[in-house]
Order: C-alpha cells, then structure tokens, then sequence
C-alpha cells in the first residue's frame, strides 16, 4: 500500500519517515564533531554536511507535501490532550528540522561559503555578513538542541504506546 489509510501509514510516509530519521541522527552526531575532523579533511566534512542538510530540507519538503495530500492514521481511544500532544510535536518537529537546514544554509552563504557540488554552488539572494551568518548559525545549534528534545519526546510516546499502552501505534510505522 502506498498511500496512507486512517489506520496505517503507508510505504511512502515510512520511507519517508525513515530515512529522514536515520540522516538526522547521524548528521546530529556528524555535526557534534564537526570540529574535530582533521584539517585537511574539514573542507570535505562541512561541504558533505551541508549538502546532507540540503538533502534532509528538500526530503521535509517532499514528507509535508506527501503529509498534507494524505489521510493521517487515527488513534483510536486517544484522549483530546494525547492528540493535541501528538500533532503539536509533530508540527515542530516539521517546523525545526525545515529550520534547521535553511538556518545553516543562510549562515554558510553569509559567510561566503556557499554549498556546493563540484562547480554547482547553492547559493542564496544575500550579501556576505558575519553577523547575519553568526546570528544562522547560533540558530541551527539551537534548532539542534530542540530536534533532540522533540526526537526524545517522539521516540518515549511511540515506546509508550508500544509496551504501556500495547497498541499499534508503533507497528504502524514500521
């Protein structure tokens, strides 16, 4: 089934799901250390980070896109303040991982480094600026800390509901 039903989400909303999960987490990880990556190898490291981020922006795109045109699957017996809950993380998680990337795009542009592949560069309709580009990265750092905190909320409900509650909830997106 490729499209979602009110009790299942379907192969697209998983794939989409789950690849956008996987190149968060590893480019949280990927981003922490950022720094600690040799110098002969940082120009390689911060121009494959930006061209992931770029990637994980244009996949959210896709994911909302596909979200808005799609039924979403229903809880069944869920509480009004467990629904209220659910589409509220969800919508800022959407709204900071779309954030996230564009904040560290706009600082990268600002401070003339734009991302690139080969003799493509991926630039934005801004002047070069360091406060401007200080100002995008401070919020791409602090976008990463609310996506952790969002991602550990996602990830406890969804556990919670598998061995707590013991419905479906979890099994449906697998």
């Amino acid at each position: 089934m490729i499209k979602n039903t009110i009790s299942s989400y379907g192969a697209v909303s998983k794939f989409l799901h789950w690849l956008i999960a996987i190149l968060i987490i590893c480019m949280l990880v990927f981003g922490y250390f950022l720094g600690d990556v040799p110098k002969s190898y940082q120009g390689l490291a911060y121009d494959t980070h930006k061209l992931i981020g770029l990637t994980i922006l244009s996949l959210m795109l896709l994911r909302l896109l596909w979200a808005l045109t799609n039924t979403k699957p229903t809880v069944p017996g869920a509480r009004a303040w467990e629904r209220f809950s659910e589409r509220g993380v969800h919508f800022l998680l959407y709204l900071t991982i779309i954030c996230m990337p564009i904040a560290g795009w706009i600082g990268s542009v600002a401070a003339g480094y734009p991302p690139h592949a080969g003799s493509v560069n991926f630039n934005l309709p801004i002047e070069k600026s360091k406060p401007l580009s200080d100002a995008a990265f401070d919020m791409h750092g602090t976008l990463a800390l609310i996506i952790i905190g969002l991602l550990s909320i996602h990830v406890l409900a969804a556990l919670y509901h598998h061995f707590v509650k013991k419905d479906n909830v979890l099994r449906r997106m697998v």
